[in-house]
């Protein structure tokens, strides 16, 4: 399969993409303002229902929707993957335009993520069961993490990342700034230095720096529906290095929960009291886990990291290569798509593997 265009064209494509998404930053405008107030009613008060506030947008809105939606995509195969690109962006913004309106939310966050499956939520419910509730002691400082997230970027040879404090509780990899965020004031557990530069490095940012040394660089910061195949191999390799934990089985395991009982049309309290009661989750992380399914009105995307361990562990069981999925950033359903572009020239075989994988 020849491109109809030069790959010039569709990089320019790209670029013209990520820099109308850039500002429109999904979890930052999805995350409450107001969350500890909140939880404090919510925690005193059986019947009060969360309100929550969110950020102003700083960015016009109506602006990157018209500028989109006069964007021409190629009708060939390669144009398909920015068509879907154009659409994503497109319904992330209308998202962030409608936020608290439930019916929209849910709908376009299920669009893009889609919805666990009975299968999947079968799965967690065991997970649940079968788990005991446990708790990690979390004393481990963010200076430790950071050092151990620095020697994993030496050992896979990454050396143009950096790695940078941040207020936001959770670590995070920004691909097209070659950077991994960590909150500067949080604990983590004693398996964490390792498990992060696991999950972190050694596959966030090394399927990214593959994608980047493509010649098609929405390869670097991930083709439409990447999202589960990327968690998964991230949980997946947590297990076969032996750097994961029953809690965090049992956090993934409710988030599907969570987000199953957003997609059955259950509120907020309905959701918590499932994950207290039922499945023996405390009172902060099952507010937790709440929130993030139901923020913004229903935010329908934490299931994919259960659902894409499954799907790995499935893929690598089967004898696949997990090699090949280091190409760059995308789902394991596209892999016939890049195993052609393999073919014929237009993508390369990845020149960063993980430390811990075969060679």
């Amino acid at each position: 399969m020849k491109p109809a265009r030069s790959i010039r064209e569709y990089n320019e494509l790209d670029r013209t993409l990520i820099d109308l998404a850039k500002d429109i930053k999904p979890l930052y405008y999805l995350t409450p303002l107001n969350d500890d107030d909140e939880k404090t009613k919510f925690f005193s008060d059986p019947k009060y229902v969360p309100n929550f506030r969110y950020k102003k947008l700083e960015y016009d809105a109506s602006l990157v929707e018209g500028k989109l939606k006069s964007i021409r995509v190629p009708n060939d195969v390669l144009g398909t993957i920015f068509a879907h690109r154009k659409r994503e962006i497109l319904l992330m913004n209308e998202m962030m335009m409608n936020r608290d309106d439930k019916k929209f939310i849910k709908k376009a966050s299920s669009s893009i993520y889609g919805t666990p499956s009975k299968k999947l939520v079968v799965l967690a419910k065991k997970i649940l069961k079968k788990i005991p509730a446990s708790e990690l002691k979390k004393d481990v400082s963010a200076t430790k993490v950071k050092m151990a997230l620095k020697e994993a970027l030496d050992d896979d040879n990454l050396t143009d990342w950096t790695i940078e404090y941040s207020s936001k509780r959770w670590t995070t990899v920004y691909p097209a700034e070659k950077k991994i965020t960590i909150c500067k004031t949080r604990k983590f557990a004693s398996i964490d230095p390792k498990r992060l530069g696991v999950h972190e490095v050694g596959v966030h940012a090394l399927r990214a720096a593959n994608g980047h040394a493509q010649p098609l660089k929405i390869f670097a910061t991930g083709l439409p529906g990447y999202l589960s195949t990327e968690e998964g191999l991230a949980s997946y390799f947590e297990h076969k290095t032996g750097n994961t934990s029953p809690e965090l089985m049992r956090d993934y395991a409710g988030r599907v929960i969570a987000v199953d009982s957003l997609c059955k049309g259950l509120g907020f309290r309905d959701c918590f009291d499932i994950l207290v009661l039922d499945y023996d989750l405390s009172a902060e992380h099952a507010w937790n886990l709440t929130v993030r399914a139901y923020r913004g009105g229903g935010y329908v995307k934490d299931h994919v990291y259960l659902e894409g361990y499954y799907k790995i562990k499935a893929f690598a069981d089967a004898g696949g290569d997990l090699r090949m999925l280091y190409v760059g950033k995308f789902s394991i359903s596209d892999l016939p798509l890049v195993e052609e572009l393999l073919e014929e020239g237009i993508l390369k075989k990845p020149e960063y593997l993980p430390c811990f994988l075969d060679k």
